[in-house]
């Protein structure tokens, strides 16, 4: 059913010319934001990090960088004209802010309304908004994150050693089945499902802490160490903005599963992000787990 993948830069991703735009990278928490900044380096591109404080990781001082509080959209924009960066990434987690604790700027306030009318249809309908207000309103262009390293999308087939059995089949297609329906509520992305049970539902709190949840469980109802049963699948939302929060898994991910007791992950192919997919296989490969990237007709058809 599935196909070895083989691992390795992909051309397509080295194509962009050096005289691309300055771009600015708006760096939250995990490796993606140091992992966009290499691959856009590699190409050749001038590039400006812009570190979330309390979620962006230390090592983007590595690159051309300056930090800045989540509520200062004034300076935001400032910073954005000074480097004369003219397209963005937004890569990385923040935690849903506090509106009351955020200490915002002038520019930040006058935009509370938009805000509020953004949030009342859900996260992506945020992101949406948010990107509307940088490309109408101001003339920067969004990229996404796979328009700018697009070696970093899960590729189709299989990555580890270990494959799927009949049973991880039945549940890669139950989780899947319910990431679409929440997909489609605009709640979350990822579904953990065990003998065709479903465990555990990703909502605002996030994969990390559904994996927590998940081996908190009993083990009589989910895998352990010795027998590793049930499937983590993490899928775009039906209709999302791709250039704004595909789903994303790592080597935490797998560890976090891993403890769970869970045999294996699936993602979309083309559709989600591998932060280091060398490092994800080894990790699961170390742990006797599969990790798999499903064909988009295959997900298709279970939305139907």
């Amino acid at each position: 059913m599935y196909a070895a993948v083989r691992h390795g830069l992909n051309k397509n991703s080295m194509s962009t010319s050096a005289h691309s735009p300055k771009l600015a990278i708006v760096a939250g928490g995990g490796p993606l934001p140091l992992a966009i900044a290499k691959a856009a380096e590699a190409q050749g591109r001038e590039i400006f990090l812009i570190g979330i404080e309390g979620a962006a990781a230390r090592e983007i001082e590595n690159f051309p960088h300056t930090w800045i509080r989540i509520g200062a959209m004034g300076e935001f924009l400032n910073i954005l004209k000074r480097e004369g960066c003219k397209e963005i990434v937004l890569i990385g987690g923040i935690k849903r802010p506090d509106l009351g604790k955020l200490g915002l700027d002038m520019t930040a306030i006058k935009l509370l309304p938009r805000v509020a009318a953004w949030m009342k249809a859900g996260d992506d309908g945020l992101l949406r908004g948010l990107a509307d207000f940088l490309e109408k309103d101001h003339g920067f262009k969004l990229r996404g994150a796979h328009e700018i390293a697009d070696s970093l999308l899960a590729p189709e087939g299989i990555l580890t050693t270990r494959m799927p059995s009949k049973q991880d089949e039945e549940d890669i297609e139950t989780a899947a089945r319910a990431a679409l329906a929440i997909g489609a509520l605009d709640i979350g992305q990822g579904a953990v499902a065990c003998r065709r049970i479903v465990l555990a539902l990703e909502a605002v709190e996030g994969t990390d802490e559904m994996l927590r949840r998940v081996a908190g469980l009993p083990e009589s109802i989910r895998g352990g160490t010795e027998k590793r049963e049930g499937v983590l699948v993490k899928l775009t939302k039906p209709g999302q903005e791709r250039r704004l929060d595909l789903p994303t898994i790592g080597v935490e991910t797998v560890e976090r599963a891993a403890l769970a007791g869970l045999a294996g992950i699936a993602v979309e192919a083309n559709g989600a992000l591998i932060a280091d997919i060398e490092a994800v296989t080894r990790a699961a490969n170390a742990r006797g787990m599969f990790v798999i990237g499903l064909a988009p007709s295959r997900i298709e058809s279970l939305g139907h």
